[in-house]
């Protein structure tokens, strides 16, 4: 195995426990470690075998910072210096498990990525510039990736992956469709290749009680080769040559043949007293007899005597406590050009760190610095060009005067040397034709009225009856008529929501809306003043409402409203429409597309137009300023495939829609992760939308779109 396995890919359980520990750590449990920062938890890693030419990586990152995101996949070409999200076609819910990169990447630019939902393997032939489905030949019960491994062969590639079932599929570069090799019984845990494959096809498999089974043609035949360390087995490698194997244990270190397997020694001086978790051996290693591996909670440990003795050689990767320690340390992987370049790759819960000398210093690149999270514009957008960007360790709150070209931190007071992560903001017209701005962080709800030179802030008082940590907000929306109410509806990640009708500085949790999933979206009715409505929507997939200004809160759409998948990835989006008072009308966006109700929220219908339909995963939606007047028009933001905008009949029903993005995710795999329409789109035709690190902007309806700017430092 040339770049070796991901030891422990996140299975359902593991998944919701790395996902729930990462929000406890940040405001649910007494005794709660502080979250590093900025998160950078990484779910599944592949580096380039041209690593040494081409400095390319691919890595998934838990897309949880804002609370409604999916898992990103994020790819570099220098060596993690900058990265860039490849979102083309992922098109899914489901949260991944593992990605691998072609042995023959330079040529077929091959990328493979794996599923713990029911999505199966995706593939990329164009370095992740555009995925599509691998799956052809797997029943419904098949596509649930626990593990997955790509060999090498003489025309091309051989890849291997073991379902949620324990059941062993092969499909290799000049195969139609997947073929079962072993059957569920088999309950395969560990996979592992022959770093020589091409020539000996040879691979072992582990199963859940730690049997191992060897087969030397491919899948086609194996040979038993019993429970040799009489536990699990948490990692495998085999040596360059085929003789030498390794194994990660959970109680006893490592085990060690050197006869292919019919028998085992355990050896491993110097390693602690705790489970090895991976192991990874030097593609190099017939000549420097090197085996990496890292413990439970320690990282990296090296041995250049076949693994007889070992020297810790600190990787400053921090166990978080943020997860169940076996996720700790996730994965371990050597450069395939190891022998020239000494690159190890430890991606961790922690991040992800990278050695150039074989393990003597190590350096952490980061993937989430400046992050936007959130837009919003100017009430006079048209003739000001005003906007203001909320960002995750980045500047806090940015302000731009030029319709985003240039920007500059805001006024929000700021303590010194401390990144402020702010994840929404809203800007409210008043009667007397000024704005403002309101925002909120932990520890703070703030309001502006000189678009955010300077703010009134209220401290938010710790809740230590549900929890004793700050209040993390994740939304907000504001009454329109703020200059008299000032009521705000915030959703948290794990205080459920949360009012204020003095501005901030007296709160009120919401009875009714559960405090057990973070809140994604929260929507107040234009017409609140006088039908006092809101919604609220969880990452559950659940919608809420409130008809008597939050004084209780009832579900909506318990039995119509339909997510699919793990509850995790539910992530809910609410919109209501501008002439609400007059056409009642809701939509809601889930990862089973969009719904609609034409009475407040009592009932629901389903849409079935292709675009924003069944297939389609929604991340935002939003109507048009206009809608009900000029046009009625909304614009939906599907994952993996654009922003749409559909124009709706009476009904509420989509009845035509164009994709306004798809020349910027197919050219450039641009997908917004927020995006605004100008208060003054009927007269400017103004769109904003946000990618990792730029903001974009049309002026004709989304006909054709620039770069405006970013506010990075």
């Amino acid at each position: 195995m040339l770049i070796k396995s991901n030891k422990i890919q996140i299975d359902s359980i593991r998944r919701i426990a790395i996902i729930t520990a990462f929000f406890l750590s940040i405001g649910i449990i007494a005794t709660s470690t502080r979250a590093h920062t900025p998160h950078d938890m990484i779910l599944a890693f592949a580096a380039s075998p041209n690593y040494a030419t081409d400095k390319t990586m691919f890595m998934a990152n838990i897309g949880a910072y804002t609370g409604w995101r999916y898992d990103e996949i994020l790819r570099s070409t220098d060596g993690g210096l900058t990265w860039t999200d490849i979102p083309n076609g992922m098109d899914h819910p489901y949260e991944l498990s593992v990605l691998r990169v072609s042995p023959k990447f330079s040529t077929d630019q091959t990328v493979f990525a794996g599923f713990q939902g029911r999505a199966g393997v995706y593939r990329s032939t164009n370095r992740g510039d555009s995925w599509e489905p691998y799956n052809t030949g797997l029943a419904a019960s098949n596509l649930i990736v626990r593990k997955m491994e790509v060999a090498e062969s003489n025309t091309g590639y051989v890849l291997f992956f073991a379902d949620a079932s324990g059941a062993l599929f092969r499909r290799s570069s000049t195969n139609a469709s997947w073929v079962q090799v072993l059957d569920k019984t088999n309950k395969v845990t560990v996979i592992a290749i022959s770093p020589n494959y091409a020539t000996d096809r040879t691979l072992l498999i582990a199963s859940s009680t730690g049997s191992l089974k060897k087969s030397t043609n491919g899948g086609t035949d194996w040979i038993n080769l019993g429970t040799p360390t009489g536990t699990i087995i948490h990692d495998m490698a085999i040596a360059p040559g085929g003789a030498e194997i390794f194994l990660a244990t959970p109680n006893f270190g490592i085990f060690y043949s050197n006869n292919g397997g019919s028998s085992f020694i355990n050896k491993g001086t110097n390693l602690p007293d705790e489970a090895i978790n991976n192991i990874a051996v030097s593609p190099n290693y017939a000549i420097d007899r090197t085996v990496f591996c890292t413990s439970l909670t320690q990282s990296v440990f090296k041995s250049t005597d076949k693994g007889n003795n070992w020297a810790l050689f600190n990787s400053g990767a921090k166990v978080t406590k943020q997860t169940p320690l076996i996720n700790e340390m996730t994965d371990l992987q050597i450069s395939r050009t190891y022998a020239t370049d000494k690159t190890i790759f430890l991606p961790v819960f922690d991040g992800l760190f990278i050695s150039r000398n074989g393990g003597t210093t190590w350096l952490q690149r980061q993937t989430r610095m400046e992050i936007l999270t959130g837009l919003a514009l100017s009430t006079s957008f048209n003739s000001s060009q005003d906007m203001i960007a909320t960002t995750y360790f980045g500047r806090g709150i940015a302000v731009s005067t030029n319709s985003g070209t240039t920007w500059s931190t805001s006024g929000w007071p700021n303590p010194t040397g401390r990144r402020m992560n702010f994840f929404d903001s809203q800007v409210v017209k008043n009667p007397n034709g000024t704005q403002t701005i309101i925002s909120a962080t932990s520890g703070g709800i703030g309001n502006s009225i000189d678009f955010g030179e300077s703010w009134v802030v209220n401290h938010v008082p710790r809740f230590v009856a549900i929890d004793p940590d700050p209040v993390t907000f994740t939304v907000l929306a504001a009454s329109p008529n703020f200059t008299n109410d000032k009521e705000i509806y915030l959703g948290t990640r794990f205080h459920g929501v949360i009012q204020t009708k003095d501005a901030g500085k007296t709160l009120r949790l919401q009875h009714g809306v559960p405090l057990t999933h973070p809140i994604t979206s929260v929507a107040v009715s234009p017409n609140y003043a006088n039908d006092r409505t809101a919604f609220a929507a969880t990452r559950a997939g659940q919608v809420w409402r409130t008809q008597d200004g939050g004084d209780t809160f009832l579900r909506v759409g318990a039995s119509s409203i339909v997510a699919i998948g793990w509850a995790g990835q539910r992530y809910t989006w609410i919109a209501v429409s501008p002439r609400f008072a007059t056409d009642n009308l809701v939509i809601v966006g889930t990862n089973n597309g969009i719904y609609r109700s034409t009475n407040r929220g009592n009932t629901w219908t389903k849409e079935t137009h292709a675009s924003v339909g069944a297939n389609a995963v929604v991340q935002q939606v939003e109507f048009s300023p206009n809608f009900g007047t000029t046009d009625r028009n909304i614009f939906v933001n599907v994952r993996g495939k654009g922003l749409f905008r559909a124009n709706l009949n009476g009904a509420g029903a989509v009845t035509t829609s164009q994709n306004i993005t798809l020349s910027l995710l197919e050219n450039e795999n641009i997908q917004f992760t927020e995006f605004q329409i100008s208060p003054t789109y009927a007269v400017d035709s103004t769109i904003v939308g946000a990618a990792r690190k730029n903001i974009y902007k049309s002026t004709n309806g989304g006909l054709t779109w620039a770069v405006a700017g970013f506010p990075d430092n």
